[in-house]
């Protein structure tokens, strides 16, 4: 191996370092302000990613899938019951949203994942735990690395 290459290696190596970290199984991530929020709110985005209301709140919603339980609450409620107007039955819900909020910290559980949510498959995810245990799936881009 030469000095150049030896030299190139190194820089490789440095630059690397630089860069942020890894999304890893047990890391701990919070929403990052600057792909969240609104420059008013204290982010990078011109306009909120969904509304206003959740912008200055520091809230984001996002989606998990629902259980077992909770679609046979559902069928069993007068929700389900009848036609829609299009004449057609009633389909189940397929996710339920929770809300993350800005500066709290949560717990990688999978970080990447593809879940079927709303009839379909949504990849680029990564799934987290908030502190009292709920889980949910985000976008990766999303959350940041704080530990």
């Amino acid at each position: 191996m030469s000095i150049n290459q030896i030299g190139a290696a190194v820089n490789r190596r440095a630059e690397r370092s630089k860069k942020a970290k890894k999304i890893r199984r047990h890391a701990l991530v919070e929403l990052n302000p600057a792909t969240c929020f609104t420059v008013e709110s204290g982010g990078g985005l011109e306009f909120p990613l969904v509304n206003y209301d959740q912008d200055e709140r520091g809230v984001v919603r996002t989606f998990r899938p629902t259980t077992a339980g909770e679609r046979a609450a559902w069928r069993s409620s007068e929700a389900s019951q009848g036609m829609t107007s299009a004449g057609e039955t009633k389909l189940p819900p397929t996710c339920t949203a929770v809300e993350m909020r800005r500066g709290e910290a949560y717990r990688v559980l999978r970080a990447r994942c593809r879940v079927e949510m709303s009839y379909r498959v949504q990849t680029g995810l990564v799934e987290v735990e908030s502190a009292d245990g709920q889980r949910t799936f985000v976008r990766r881009e999303l959350v940041r690395v704080i530990a």
